[in-house]
């Protein structure tokens, strides 16, 4: 019987090859969209899962309080914080804690290789019992027995020694004046699910620091192995009386997130990677799963259209004794065959196009790894879904009818079954509507994000990095001043719209504190980067007492509450012991946007770097737009002359601004992908309507055009009825476009707002892309000869 069916099946395909073909290139592109999105989703919903019990990991976060009780989500803790843990919380197997390179470029040298590298860490001893990276060389116990003893990936390995065994060789790291750290073991690379990532680990020690005694050193980052079987809302709500019996005074609250949870749902200030957004990842799904739902719209309607060419074979077959149930196998038959088609098609395409979403996505996706034995299930199981989904209306539909009616007419009404194909069409148009009123919406943000004035200059600005270790720094400054396409030069041991730094400061004879973003900063950083003076000075080595001075932000003269004058105010800088260190507030600078869009601009300020005692690390050139390789070139020559044993490492501050954006770039980006996806099915499945009602209306037309027709006339009586449809549709999708827009722009502390002609251009473009594909088939079908569609009258 299921021979028979599938015989029968492939005959019927073969036939209506038009409707075969527009059915197959909507479902594979269909199909295609799911299997990339899901690979995607996969992705993202698996960070950090492939350590041993995942959910038995928390990180440790805190929330800095201000006076005014708001509160900035940091995930840094201080390094007291997990002995304190293990030894008074019985909930913990074991406490870890992370010291990333904080921006810090070390040079690592093995023999004359000598290079500068962002990725090493410090870690605890006890590291790796609470994450799992698996060991290709050595092993957990011996990994950091010795105080100066340094782990490689396997890319770094192979970076530093080739297929040489690391092994007990030395690499020299820039620490301490140069020290020889040995190798004890080599890791596999860390996943690409790993919301954190390193190349390099050594022993967590700062020479003969107690950081068991250390509360105030929030730079550390803090994991906790729970015991089996605890529960994890009775140990967080240990955490602040913990923290209190140590820091009574502090007003810091302390709490937890699962490790699991941080990629998608976490986005504290200091993260230590790039992570996700849970609502994209659900956007995504839900746009695959609709475009499914379109392409298996188009099967139904073109399946339901045609309906009058098989009505006599029903008829037939239920004369012949055929039951109904025999039918509806026989027509859902054809419907998993076309998917069985388009599935092959889509795989196949999906394999072609997974290079370049990977690099779209920057993710690392595999269709065919061991792993995805899963995958191919469910992929599997959507496939036999949309076929079962898509082709049980029409089953059911073609299976009722009665063979008396069917035989007794040559014909069968056209609109048997139209006001469901009009609701379906209808809704195809509204998800497409809907979809081009989003990246619309979309690309003005992202545009409005792009070309926003930040407060200060982005363009043509060359970062030097890793300077901090040089003692020509002033020279080498003075030497790049020299060339004629560099306009200025400043310094600071951070970046605008990167790393940064905080300090708790108040007014003076006030205890109210609050929390500053701050940057150490040279005489000449702030013409460099031209952030604009409101009032008051720029650091000056005309002044002494500019040592202790301080350059606020508007925003940080109103949160920390000074009074006016604001020049010459002193606030709290710091407290030792009975020591209190005061700045002398000398200039205020207009507002800039040193964070990404999502949060208000925050209070900010500058502090003077001293020579004597240099922090700044990178290098800000601001350059001539013109010949920038040449300018590149020279910088690179006074570099090598310079600094000869320590290679010269650089970016541009531009680049350093879209990462902050890189999320909704990504994002603004598949979704174009996606909408073009979403129109090209819908679209054809208008277009297989348009061809097929033009196909039964043939002598109709012949008629008109006899009696005196207009082509422009019967171009308007063929797709007027359509283009109602997407009129309606147009009306339908404004309210709920604006609503799901206006939702995912809330997401932004600074936004565009939703304007009028968003929704003009979308109705214009969605009716236009309708008008197109309609009237190519109506106009054919008004050119064509009358005498061969009536000469058989």
């Amino acid at each position: 019987m299921l021979k028979n069916y599938f015989k029968v099946a492939l005959r019927n395909l073969s036939k209506n090859k038009s409707s075969t073909i527009i059915n197959v290139i909507g479902l594979s592109t269909g199909l295609i969209c799911f299997i990339l999105i899901f690979l995607f989703v996969k992705d993202e919903l698996s960070y950090d899962r492939f350590n041993k019990e995942p959910e038995q990991v928390y990180r440790i976060v805190k929330d800095f309080v201000n006076d005014d009780k708001s509160r900035i989500p940091d995930a840094t803790t201080p390094p007291a914080l997990a002995p304190a843990m293990q030894k008074d919380l019985p909930e913990v197997a074991q406490v870890t804690r992370l010291f990333p390179s904080w921006g810090r470029r070390y040079i690592l040298q093995v023999g004359d290789k000598k290079m500068n590298e962002q990725g090493l860490m410090r870690v605890d001893s006890n590291f790796f019992e609470v994450f799992n990276f698996p060991f290709l060389k050595g092993n957990q116990q011996s990994a950091f027995k010795q105080s100066r003893s340094i782990i490689l990936t396997e890319s770094s390995a192979k970076k530093y020694f080739g297929e040489q065994d690391p092994i007990g060789k030395t690499i020299k790291l820039d620490i301490d004046n140069g020290t020889d750290y040995a190798v004890t073991a080599v890791l596999r690379d860390v996943p690409s699910t790993s919301h954190f990532r390193f190349d390099f680990l050594i022993p967590l020690k700062f020479g003969n620091t107690d950081l068991s005694t250390e509360w105030g050193w929030y730079n550390f980052y803090t994991y906790a192995r729970l015991k089996p079987g605890v529960n994890p809302e009775i140990f967080e709500s240990k955490l602040q009386p913990l923290f209190k019996k140590y820091q009574p005074d502090n007003t810091n609250i302390f709490y937890s997130q699962a490790l699991t949870d941080i990629h998608l749902d976490s986005r504290l200030k200091w993260e230590l990677g790039n992570n996700g957004d849970r609502s994209y990842v659900h956007i995504m799904l839900a746009i695959a799963i609709f475009v499914i739902i379109i392409a298996g719209i188009n099967y139904i309607n073109l399946a339901t259209a045609r309906s009058s060419k098989r009505a006599k074979e029903v008829g037939i077959r239920k004369v012949a004794g055929a039951h109904r149930s025999i039918l509806v196998g026989q027509f859902l038959s054809e419907s998993v065959l076309i998917v069985f088609f388009s599935l092959i098609v889509s795989v196949a395409l999906s394999a072609l196009i997974l290079p370049f979403f990977n690099q779209l996505m920057e993710k690392n996706l595999s269709l065919f790894s061991s792993g995805n034995a899963n995958t191919w299930l469910i992929i599997g199981a959507v496939a036999l879904l949309v076929g079962f989904g898509a082709g049980l209306y029409p089953a059911f539909y073609l299976a009722r009818f009665q063979p008396i009616q069917v035989l007794k007419s040559n014909i069968m009404s056209i609109t048997k079954g139209a006001f469901l194909r009009k609701g379906l069409v209808t809704f195809q148009f509204v998800i497409s509507m809907v979809m081009i009123t989003s990246i619309i919406v979309i690309s003005t943000q992202l545009s409005y994000m792009r070309n926003k004035k930040l407060g200060f200059d982005k363009d043509n600005m060359l970062l030097i990095h890793n300077i901090g270790r040089l003692q020509n720094k002033t020279t080498l400054k003075d030497e790049l001043l020299k060339l004629p396409s560099v306009k200025s030069v400043g310094a600071a041991d951070g970046l605008l719209g990167g790393q940064n730094w905080t300090n708790g400061i108040r007014v003076k004879d006030k205890e109210d504190e609050s929390l500053l973003n701050f940057l150490n900063v040279d005489y000449d950083f702030l013409t460099t980067m031209n952030v604009q003076l409101k009032e008051g000075r720029n650091f000056s080595k005309g002044f002494g007492r500019d040592s202790v001075a301080i350059i606020l932000s508007e925003t940080a003269v109103k949160e920390i509450g000074l009074k006016r004058p604001v020049i010459g105010s002193q606030i709290v800088w710091g407290e030792e012991d009975t020591t209190i260190y005061y700045a002398d507030v000398i200039g205020v600078v207009k507002d800039f946007h040193f964070s990404n869009f999502h949060e208000p601009i925050k209070p900010f300020g500058f502090v003077l770097d001293l020579e004597r005692n240099s922090r700044v690390n990178t290098l800000f050139v601001k350059t001539l737009p013109e010949n920038i390789d040449q300018t590149l070139n020279s910088i690179e020559k006074i570099w090598k002359t310079l600094v000869p044993d320590q290679p010269i490492e650089y970016s541009f501050q531009d680049d350093q601004i879209s990462t902050m954006h890189r999320q909704e770039t990504k994002f603004q980006q598949m979704f174009s992908y996606l909408t073009i996806v979403a129109i090209v099915i819908a679209c054809l499945g208008l277009f297989g309507l348009a061809s097929f009602t033009a196909e039964q209306r043939t002598k109709e037309i012949g008629i008109r055009k006899v009696l005196g027709a207009s082509i422009h006339g019967l171009v308007s009586l063929l797709s007027k009825d359509f283009l109602k449809l997407i009129v309606l549709a147009i009306f339908i999708a404004i309210p709920v476009a604006w609503y799901f827009m206006n939702y995912w722009l809330q997401d932004f502390v600074y936004r565009v707002s939703i304007s009028w002609w968003v929704f003009v251009i979308a109705g214009i473009s969605a009716l236009l892309i309708a008008v197109l594909t309609v009237s190519f088939q109506a106009i054919k079908a008004a050119i064509a000869n009358p005498v061969k569609s009536l000469r058989t009258e």
